[in-house]
C-alpha cells in the first residue's frame, strides 16, 4: 500500500472497490455478515483460517494483507508511544512550575518575615538539587555522559547547600559536614564511574551497587560520631542488618550469574 491506512478500513476499500456488500462477501467466506462488520469497524481480526480465502476474494496478496495488519499494529504502537511523550512531558512541565511557585512563595515570605534573604537560599538549592534530580536528565542529550553530568552537579549543590545551612544558622560544624558528605560521596562516584566507563556485566554493576551502598549503611553513622565526637544513643544494628541483606543479596546475584553462564 502506498499509504498507511487504518485495517479494518482497508478492508472496506478492497470490498467496495470490488462491488461486494458485507452479506455476499460473508457468504464467500462462509461467515456471517456480523464478523465482516467487525473487521471492518475494527473490533477483530479475521481468523488464520480464512485470510488465504479473503485474500483470494479480495483480489490482494497474502503480503499485502499483512501489511494492512502490521500498519494497524504500527498506528497504535505510535499512538501509545504520542501519548507516554506527552505524558512525560506534561508531568515535567507541571513539577517545574511547582518548583517555580515554590520558590517565589518562599521568596516572599523570607521577605515579609525577615524583610531580608536568608533561609531562602536553603530551599533555593534545595530546589536545584530537586531539579537536578528530577529534570535535568531530561534536558540533558540523551549518551552516557548524561548522569555524570547530573551526578557532578548533584554533588556540587549538595555541597552550596551545606554552605548555604552553615551561614543561615551561623554554626561551626561546616568543616565536619563536608567531612561527612565526601565520605558518601566518594562511595557514590566509585559506583557512578563504574557504571559509566566500565563494559562491566550489568548484574555485576548492581552487586557491586549493593556492596558499596551497603558500606555506606553500615559505617555512615559510626564515621559520623568520630568526625563529630559525638556518641549516639540509638543502635546502629538495623543499619547493620541492611548493609548484610544487601551484601548477601550481592553474592546471590554474582552466584546467579556465574551459574547462568556456565549453563550457556
Amino acid at each position: 500500500m502506498k499509504d498507511k491506512k487504518n485495517f479494518g478500513k482497508y478492508i472496506a476499500e478492497k470490498r467496495k472497490e470490488l462491488g461486494l456488500t458485507q452479506e455476499e462477501l460473508a457468504s464467500k467466506l462462509y461467515v456471517i455478515p456480523t464478523t465482516i462488520s467487525k473487521w471492518e469497524r475494527g473490533i477483530t481480526y479475521p481468523d488464520i483460517t480464512v485470510i488465504t480465502n479473503l485474500c483470494k476474494e479480495l483480489n490482494i496478496s497474502e503480503h499485502e494483507f499483512f501489511i494492512a495488519c502490521d500498519d494497524e499494529v504500527e498506528n497504535k504502537e505510535k499512538q501509545e508511544i504520542r501519548n507516554y511523550r506527552m505524558l512525560k512531558k506534561g508531568f515535567y512541565y507541571t513539577l517545574n512550575i511547582g518548583y517555580l511557585i515554590g520558590l517565589i512563595t518562599c521568596l516572599i515570605c523570607n521577605l515579609v518575615i525577615d524583610h531580608t534573604l536568608s533561609w531562602f537560599f536553603i530551599v533555593l538549592v534545595g530546589i536545584f538539587i530537586s531539579f537536578t534530580i528530577t529534570t535535568l536528565p531530561y534536558l540533558l542529550k540523551k549518551n552516557k555522559y548524561r548522569w555524570f553530568k547530573t551526578s557532578i552537579i548533584f554533588t556540587i549543590l549538595v555541597y552550596l547547600l551545606l554552605v548555604s545551612i552553615h551561614a543561615y544558622n551561623d554554626g561551626t560544624w561546616l568543616f565536619n559536614s563536608f567531612k561527612i558528605a565526601t565520605f558518601v560521596f566518594f562511595f557514590f562516584w566509585i559506583g557512578i564511574l563504574m557504571w559509566i566507563f566500565t563494559n562491566i556485566h550489568i548484574q555485576y554493576k548492581i552487586s557491586i551497587s549493593l556492596i558499596l551502598f551497603a558500606i555506606v549503611t553500615i559505617f555512615t553513622n559510626p564515621f559520623c560520631e568520630i568526625v563529630l565526637n559525638i556518641k549516639n544513643q540509638d543502635s546502629n544494628i538495623f543499619n547493620i542488618i541492611s548493609g548484610i541483606l544487601m551484601v548477601i543479596s550481592a553474592i546471590g546475584i554474582c552466584i546467579y550469574k556465574i551459574k547462568n553462564k556456565e549453563s550457556h
